[in-house]
Order: structure tokens, then C-alpha cells, then sequence
């Protein structure tokens, strides 16, 4: 039986996509989904996840300002947004080289893949410490579906030099492990490990977390085989959690 909080947390999540589809500013797009993520979040594991999502925008923002402004490379090589493009509508930029957008983005994408990895360890008995492995591993997993559209279609950002991956370094996706690493373990020393049941709005991260499936037509026009490559870690993550949901409604 679904529960009328749930229908509201439901219908409060799909907001942002309401947004979208109205073509509404991607800022105004990230602050709903932000809020809606606290409101499910907090309902799913209590107010604590807040500390997750907290830890996960200060360790961006810093790490992408380290590397921004600094010799140092947290991402392995240079690189620069471009703030004039529609994306970065706000006109926000941190030291004024870093588009507050970006860290929004930074939040929701850590979101979605710690409840990936919860629900995946959870339905699975696995134990709890692989969240701590699973969550930036998953996160990982979007970028390399998001970075190659992102880069090459929307040109968001550039780099000084790549790698054979549609031209992204591959230090990148070890500084997005290390960073969703980084805010994943802090969060363990703040929370309790809370048991997941079944419930019928864990649907909605899933499919938030595969919707950005959708950037895989785009990049397959530019190379079919890095394309499958870099989408298959993604498909299997939507997959890996839609099986863990019907295994916790089994298990009711």
C-alpha cells in the first residue's frame, strides 16, 4: 500500500522534470531537484543524508577551485568551463571561474548513486562497507556517459589534452572516484547505517540515475565502440538496482 507521504515525495520529485520539459533554466531545474532530494532523502534515511549532501557540494567546490585557480591538478590535467553557455544561465561564478550549476550537479549525481549502491548492498547482503566502494564507483559510471556530451555537443568545458576516450583524461574519472570517495567516507563517520525496505518512490533515483542513459545516442555517432563502452557500467547500474527493488518487494 503506498502511503500519502510517499505520493507527495513522489510528486515533489518529479518536479524537476516537469521543469526540463517546459524547458525551463537548468538552475531552476537543480534547485528543484536539490530540494526534492532532501525531502526524499530525509524520509528514506533520515536527516543524516543531509551530512552526505553537504560533504559532497564542499568537497567539489573545493576540489574544483584547487584546480581551477591553482597549479594543481585534481583532475590530472587543465582544464576551463565556458560560462557564456545556456547551461551556466545563473551568471554565479565561484571566484569567479566556477559555475555554481556545476556543483548543484555534483550533489544530485552523488545522490542518485548512493542510493544505487544502498539499495544494490542492501537487496543483495552485501555488506554495508561496499556502499563506501560502490557509491563513487557508480557516480564514475555517469561520467563517463555525461563528460563526452557535455564536452563535445554542449562544449560546457574544455581540456588541454586528452586521453583516447573521446578526449577526456583518464585522471578525470579517478579524481570523480576520489572526490565521491572522499565525501562518501565522511559521511560514515556521521551516520548509522539505516536498514532499506521496500518502497515504491526508490523507483524514482533509478530512473533519474538511468534517464541519463539518454546521452548515449549522441556520443554513438561519434564512435560506436567507445560509446558502448562507456554506457554499458550505466545500463547495468539501472539494472543492478531495478532487480534489487523487485528483490525487496519479494521480500516484504
Amino acid at each position: 500500500m503506498i502511503h500519502p507521504q510517499e505520493i507527495i515525495i513522489g510528486v515533489i520529485s518529479l518536479i524537476p522534470l516537469l521543469i526540463l520539459f517546459f524547458r525551463g533554466k537548468f538552475l531552476y531545474f537543480s534547485l528543484a531537484a536539490i530540494i526534492a532530494i532532501c525531502i526524499q532523502g530525509t524520509y528514506f534515511f533520515g536527516p543524516q543524508i543531509l551530512y552526505l549532501l553537504l560533504f559532497t557540494y564542499i568537497i567539489s567546490t573545493i576540489g574544483e577551485l584547487i584546480c581551477l585557480k591553482t597549479p594543481v591538478r585534481c583532475f590530472g590535467i587543465k582544464y576551463w568551463y565556458h560560462p557564456n553557455k545556456v547551461y551556466f544561465s545563473s551568471g554565479i561564478r565561484i571566484l569567479n571561474v566556477y559555475p555554481i550549476e556545476v556543483t548543484f550537479a555534483w550533489v544530485i549525481l552523488k545522490y542518485l548513486s548512493f542510493c544505487l549502491a544502498t539499495l544494490i548492498t542492501q537487496a543483495f547482503y552485501l555488506p554495508q562497507l561496499l556502499v563506501l566502494l560502490l557509491t563513487p564507483l557508480i557516480l564514475v559510471s555517469l561520467d563517463l556517459i555525461i563528460d563526452p556530451v557535455s564536452v563535445h555537443i554542449y562544449k560546457l568545458w574544455s581540456w588541454e589534452r586528452g586521453s583516447g576516450y573521446f578526449g577526456i583524461p583518464w585522471q578525470n574519472f579517478l579524481g570523480w572516484y576520489l572526490y565521491g570517495f572522499l565525501a562518501t567516507f565522511l559521511f560514515g563517520f556521521v551516520a548509522r547505517s539505516i536498514p532499506v525496505t521496500f518502497h515504491p518512490v526508490y523507483l524514482l533515483p533509478i530512473l533519474y540515475y538511468g534517464s541519463f542513459l539518454t546521452n548515449t545516442p549522441p556520443i554513438l555517432k561519434r564512435n560506436k565502440t567507445m560509446a558502448i563502452f562507456g554506457s554499458l557500467p550505466a545500463l547495468i547500474w539501472t539494472l543492478l538496482g531495478v532487480l534489487s527493488l523487485l528483490l525487496l518487494f519479494f521480500r516484504r
